[in-house]
This record gives structure tokens, C-alpha cells and sequence, in this order.
């Protein structure tokens, strides 16, 4: 049984086991001033990043929290300086949270990245530090990736950039010292590395620059990046394949490998048995100078009848001094999985697969990620005009485990069920994972009715009810134990006032990176969730106690 403190009130719920929630006390922040992205910062605090855009203009706010108290330590506006700024990417190292953004100057045909700094202490520094500067006559063909190594010391600034429409992409790895945001080297491929699709680019970069217009390419061949603490890069990405038509698009996976001593990359082929679509993939280091690289696949052969779709995860090692792949174990989804997952033969085709975490626990390492559809739908109005929103529907937590073997021992899902409409392509997170050495916790926002469902052996999946919004619904968590995968469902708080709020930025302009975090973690298994009630806000320590 658990233990729900309200601020110092003791309420026993008979509902959840293993989860203690305590709530922090309710904040005054201005009801306009909408959550962006949470960051952890040291064992003691964590930060909040937040965007004003309502009556008086628009203000870029950090935030200082104590974890103990749950209650604001200081909150400090950053002046970003030139109208149509974006913030590209917020960071903690080094006792400073890095606001990195991005400028395009119209008149001199440039894109600028810079970064500012808010410091632990709440001291502002609104001169902006600019990291990279390319030419290019549209910003459309700029695309930036900022990512930290382990260490917090050094980031790598990805810039991916062609000078005009006849031009050629080539992408530039930019290493840059936390100290003093000195650049300390660039690396250079002539291939075109963009994260951001052109969905992104046309419905929400176009409101953010005030522009207009509308496409539908989806030109992705960048799948991730990695930054040791040796100053070596890691890269993922998709090239076209020598067989590929357009009516058969072929697609082969590769790694790239940049040592500061290198200036060409190492490449590494990393082969299937068949060709397959890899849409997300995520990175882990180990101890013994190995790479993992981790994701879904998914290949769509159409055939007369009915098409064939084949679905799965896969783990590929890499040995760091050879560069041999060490071990590649694949695992299709059977047809019972297929059949929890709700991807019946009509529907499977749509169904797309992100991965968002590697979990270690144990002497094993799990890999977890979500299944979603997403569609856009054009509407008419009775005037003859038309517009349109893109459709999400979030359906299941995907947790596969990898043994010391390097073999996939099992595969087990958590269903999920949230259906959200956005005036733009963008996936967001509608729940978080963490491991511990007994289960890996799966959070997330759930149809009250469904808890009822999972005890019954015979539910169907397709008998599940979805939430469109937060009010009226559960937060619940699913455990999957790390030995077999079996899942409990259990009961968190019911969503009435305070609510778990999945960050869901319907300003295209404010659109934070799909990997931003909902949560922070801190010790001894604590965790810190935002809850809202229609503007108000407080943050939640969720304790696991196993």
C-alpha cells in the first residue's frame, strides 16, 4: 500500500504499491507562463525552462528548484535579443544552464546559432556567445543538433547546411568546450544530416519566421548522435541504397566515427538480412570499449492481397578498435506480440516506432520505446478553403531485454492510449521509463477505465478507451519485471485537479526537442513530475519503494 502526502496531510490509497507520491506546494507563477521542458541539475535541484507568449510579448524564463522543498529557488528571464529567435536546444553543465538559439538573418543570407547562460546561483548573462554561422539564401536549409557528453564538459554542435537550392548539403561536427564556449575543432562530411523533417520545417518554422506555405517532404537520413568523453563523435543515419526506386525506396544503415585525431570518418556498415526502415535509434558506451546502437525496424512489402509488414528491434555492437560488429541480435515481433500491439494487417502498415531509451539493470540492458500512428488531415471549410492538423495516436510502451548473452531474451508491451491533434509534425513523449534492478516503471496519463481491463486475463486490446486530454483521466504506472516481462498496472493518483501533464507545446515556435524529459530523476529512486490544474502549477516526488 502507498502513502500520498499532501503537504503534510497522510492519505492512504488503496489503489497503488511500490510508488510513494508527495506533493510540493502550489506555485505562483504567472498561468500564461507554460511549461517547456524540465532539465536536472545537481543532487539538490533541478531547473524548469518556460515560455511567456500572452499579453505582454514573449518571455524566455529558467527556473531553479530545490528537490527537497519542491518550492522555486529563483526565476530568471533570458532576453534573446532579435524578433524571430527560436530556441534550439536548453542544457545544464558546469553550474550554468546553456540556452542555445538560432537566428536567421534575412538580409545577409546567414543562420547564427548562439548560446547564453543562466548560472546556478541565478546570475544572467544575456550577451550572446555565437558558436556557428553559416551562409545559406533559406532558412529551411539549416538544421542544428546540440548534444552533451557524460561528462558535461564539452558539447558537439551538428550543423547541417546548404548555401542555396542548387547547392549541395554537407554537415559540420563543431567540438566546444563548456569553458569559455571555445570551438576546439570541425569535422566535415559532404552529406546532408537533418533531424528535423520538412513537415517540422514547413508548418512550424514558417509560423515561427512569419512566413507561409506548406509541404509534405519527410527527408530524414540523420537517426542520432553521441559524444564520449574522449571527444569522439557517433553518428547514425540512413543512406539511399544502390537498388532503391521510387516506387521501392532502399535504404542502407550506417555509422559514422569521428576521432579528434581523424578528418575523414571511419564508416561501419551495419548490415540486416533484408532491407528495413530505421526511423530512431539511441546510443550506449560500455566498459569494454564497445558501442551499442539500438532501434525498431520495420520493412511494408506490398503484395497482392495483403501486404506483408514486418516489425522489430534490433542491437548492433560495435568493437571500437577493429570496428568489427561484434554481435547484431535482431527480434521480430511474432504474431502474438503483433496481436497485443493492436497492428493487425490493415492497421500495421501505419504504425510507427520510436525508440527513447537504453535501460541498464542488472547484468542485462533494455530498450524502450513507443508505437504511434501519425496522419495528416486536411479539412475543408464551407467557404472552399482548406487547412488541416496532424493526428497522433499513441498506442503502447515497447520494453525488450537484452541479456549479458547479447541475445534478446523477451519482448513485452504496456498498452498506452492517448490521441492528441497538433498544428504540426512533432512527436512528444507521452510517458517515461526508469530502471531499477527489479522492474523497469513506466509512467503515464491512462482512460480510467482501462485498470479495470488489464486485471481481466481476457481483455482485448482493441477494447481499450484513449484520452485526449488530461482532466478526468488516471496517471497511472505499469511495472515490467526485469526477469520475465511481466507488467502490473497500478494506480497513481486519479487526474482531478493537479494533474501529470505531458508537455505538449501547441506554439510551433516553442517546440521543444522530441526527446525533451517530463521528469526528472534523483536519488535513491526519486523521481519529480509537473502537475497543472488549468494553469496553476506544482511539481510531485514520486518515490519508488520496492
Amino acid at each position: 500500500m502507498i502513502v500520498i502526502s499532501f503537504l503534510g496531510t497522510e492519505v492512504t490509497n488503496v489503489h497503488a504499491q511500490q510508488v510513494k507520491v508527495t506533493e510540493g506546494p502550489a506555485l505562483e507563477n504567472d498561468r500564461d507562463s507554460k511549461m517547456n521542458r524540465m532539465i536536472n541539475g545537481d543532487e539538490n535541484n533541478f531547473y524548469c525552462y518556460r515560455v511567456r507568449s500572452k499579453g505582454k510579448g514573449t518571455s524566455f524564463i529558467v527556473e531553479k528548484y530545490d528537490k527537497k522543498s519542491l518550492k522555486p529557488v529563483f526565476s530568471k528571464e533570458i532576453d534573446l535579443g532579435e524578433d524571430r529567435t527560436v530556441v534550439e536546444d536548453v542544457e545544464f553543465a558546469m553550474d550554468n544552464i546553456y540556452v542555445f538559439s538560432r537566428h536567421y538573418d534575412k538580409n545577409a543570407d546567414k543562420m547564427t546559432l548562439s548560446s547564453q547562460t543562466v548560472s546556478a546561483s541565478g546570475q544572467v548573462n544575456n550577451k550572446k556567445t555565437e558558436l556557428v554561422t553559416v551562409k545559406s539564401d533559406h532558412y529551411e536549409f539549416v538544421d542544428f543538433d546540440v548534444t552533451l557528453n557524460p561528462a558535461k564538459t564539452k558539447f558537439m554542435i551538428k550543423t547541417s547546411h546548404k548555401p542555396n537550392k542548387e547547392g549541395k548539403f554537407k554537415t559540420d561536427f563543431d567540438l566546444v568546450s563548456t569553458s569559455g564556449m571555445k570551438k576546439e575543432w570541425t569535422k566535415t562530411v559532404n552529406v546532408k544530416l537533418f533531424s528535423k523533417s520538412d513537415n517540422m520545417f514547413a508548418s512550424g518554422m514558417m509560423a515561427a519566421f512569419g512566413l507561409g506555405g506548406f509541404s509534405f517532404r519527410n527527408e530524414i537520413g540523420f537517426l542520432g548522435l553521441l559524444l564520449d568523453d574522449n571527444d569522439n563523435v557517433y553518428y547514425g543515419y540512413l543512406e539511399e541504397a544502390k537498388n532503391s526506386t521510387e516506387k521501392a525506396e532502399r535504404y542502407q544503415f550506417k555509422l559514422g566515427v569521428f576521432t579528434p585525431a581523424m578528418n575523414e570518418p571511419k564508416l561501419v556498415d551495419l548490415k540486416f538480412d533484408d532491407d528495413y526502415w530505421v526511423k530512431d535509434i539511441e546510443f550506449s558506451k560500455t566498459k569494454n570499449d564497445e558501442l551499442v546502437i539500438g532501434g525498431f525496424l520495420k520493412d511494408v512489402i506490398e503484395r497482392k492481397g495483403r501486404d506483408l509488414v514486418k516489425v522489430g528491434i534490433f542491437s548492433f555492437t560495435v568493437n571500437l578498435t577493429t570496428y568489427a560488429v561484434v554481435s547484431h541480435p535482431v527480434k521480430m515481433f511474432d504474431e502474438k506480440m503483433l496481436t497485443a500491439l493492436e497492428s493487425n494487417p490493415k492497421r500495421s502498415r501505419y504504425f510507427k516506432y520510436k525508440l527513447d531509451y537504453i535501460l541498464p539493470a542488472g547484468d542485462a540492458v533494455f530498450y524502450v520505446g513507443e508505437q504511434y500512428r501519425e496522419q495528416y488531415v486536411n479539412t475543408r471549410s464551407s467557404m472552399g478553403g482548406s487547412s488541416g492538423y496532424w493526428e497522433y495516436e499513441y498506442m503502447d510502451v515497447i520494453v525488450a531485454k537484452l541479456n549479458a548473452k547479447g541475445e534478446f531474451e523477451w519482448i513485452s508491451n504496456a498498452p498506452l492510449r492517448n490521441e492528441v491533434k497538433m498544428p504540426y509534425s512533432h512527436v512528444f513523449k507521452q510517458y517515461f521509463a526508469v530502471a531499477t534492478e527489479k522492474n523497469i516503471y513506466l509512467f503515464n496519463n491512462d482512460h480510467p477505465k482501462n485498470l479495470e481491463r488489464y486485471e481481466k486475463s481476457t481483455f482485448e486490446p482493441r477494447d481499450l478507451k484513449s484520452v485526449s486530454g488530461i482532466h478526468g483521466s488516471s496517471f497511472v504506472f505499469s511495472s515490467v519485471s526485469t526477469a520475465n516481462g511481466a507488467v502490473k498496472h497500478k494506480l497513481i493518483m486519479e487526474n482531478e485537479t493537479y494533474c501529470f501533464a505531458p508537455i505538449q507545446e501547441r506554439n510551433p515556435q516553442f517546440i521543444p526537442p522530441s526527446e525533451s524529459e517530463i521528469f526528472v530523476p534523483g536519488a535513491n529512486n526519486e523521481l519529480y513530475v509537473y502537475t497543472e490544474d488549468r494553469g496553476k502549477d506544482r511539481f510531485t516526488k514520486l518515490t519508488i519503494t520496492e
